[in-house]
């Protein structure tokens, strides 16, 4: 199994927790999935990993952090994916089955993808479930 990796530094451990900084770098722009992580250049992120052997990992230490290319894959589809087809399916729906004007169709559409985004919001909990990262030393 492939998987998108990080590297960063360990800034805090609890029982069974390890949250990990990260840095993107220069590296990002030759990576296959710069797209897909949602992980902009130079802004720092944070990530807590469940980790049973959290004990092991101490402040300060380099380590890489990923997720499975699969799981990915799942995440920039709900993200990226599902909402244009939202917006591109409502749009066509008011312009060409109901003949909204055009500024209401694109309205209604933007309105849906917000509705959309929203829901993913809502749900947050669930999909944060599904999403499993690993971590490792370097």
């Amino acid at each position: 199994m492939k998987f998108l990796e990080h590297k960063g530094v360990v800034s805090a451990v609890d029982e069974g927790l390890v949250e990990v900084e990260f840095v993107t770098e220069s590296a990002c722009a030759d990576c296959k999935a710069k797209g897909l992580c949602g992980v902009d250049e130079g802004n720092k992120r944070f990530v807590t990993v469940p980790e049973p052997m959290a004990r092991y990992f101490a402040v300060g230490e380099e380590v890489m952090i990923g997720v499975s290319e699969r799981t990915g894959m799942r995440a920039a589809v709900w993200a990226y994916i599902f909402p244009f087809f939202v917006l591109l399916g409502s749009l066509l729906v008011g312009l060409r089955m109901l003949n909204w004007p055009e500024t209401t169709a694109g309205l209604a559409a933007l309105g849906l993808v917000a509705v959309y985004y929203f829901a993913l919001f809502v749900f947050r909990r669930r999909i944060e479930r599904e999403i499993v990262f690993k971590i490792r030393k370097i």
